[in-house]
């Protein structure tokens, strides 16, 4: 359902903003729902089209204008309400996946909570053939033995089995090994594959030689030998 789902950019987005969270197409979050304004805005969507565009607070001003509309910042993924539960109170819990990357064009007035136009910021997917190379150093990075130990790299192992495209691939990888806010937004306001293919790549080997680091002094220390950089 979802890969046949279809956005109408005509038509202005429920905003759910939130510090700290970043949600990259592809990937799934889940999202518990408590204050009256987004309970609204839940049971709005689940009776329409089930879309949410999650967006990030801009700086930390936020907090002295929570109730009214602090600024967000202008890029968005487009999310869809996969699976939900409504609580006898009327809070809800989410489960969230990201269909496509957005920015706001246009904030609508609209009470009680928020609404914006927005504009899709990523162009036509390259051809899978187009992004073998990147694939291939991306996959060979993951199965190094080090890299593998990591329960976050050991979690994109199974999606590596699948048919899963590599576009996807990617943003599911950089949000299961990142967790850093601003790089996880810098990643959703990328707009290129193949410049995110090749952040990924970058860290997963800084990450890979900061383990082989570790591994050299922990060898060293069991052996009683002296490791000089």
């Amino acid at each position: 359902m979802i890969d046949k789902l279809t956005i109408d950019f005509s038509k202005p987005m429920p905003l759910f903003p939130l510090p700290g969270c970043v949600l990259l197409p592809h990937a799934t979050i889940p999202l518990h729902i408590f204050e009256n304004r987004y309970r609204h805005l839940v049971s709005d969507v689940l009776d329409a089209h089930g879309l949410i565009a999650m967006s990030l607070f801009e700086g930390d001003g936020w907090r002295e204008n929570y109730q009214g509309c602090p600024p967000v910042r202008p890029h968005v993924c487009v999310g869809y309400v996969v699976k939900h539960e409504c609580l006898r109170d009327g809070r809800y819990n989410l489960l969230l996946q990201g269909i496509c990357r957005a920015r706001i064009s246009q904030e609508i007035e609209h009470k009680p909570y928020r609404m914006a136009m927005l504009e899709p910021t990523e162009p036509r997917q390259p051809m899978e053939i187009d992004l073998d190379n990147q694939r291939s150093r991306i996959e060979a990075l993951l199965s190094r033995p080090l890299l593998k130990e990591l329960a976050s790299v050991s979690a994109i192992h199974n999606w590596l089995s699948g048919e899963i495209p590599t576009a996807a691939l990617i943003d599911l990888a950089i949000m299961t090994v990142c967790c850093d806010v601003e790089q996880r937004y810098a990643m959703l306001k990328q707009d290129c594959v193949f410049n995110r293919a090749q952040w990924l790549e970058e860290m997963l080997q800084k990450t890979l030689h900061t383990l082989e680091i570790a591994e050299r002094f922990r060898t060293e220390a069991q052996t009683g030998g002296v490791y000089v950089n």
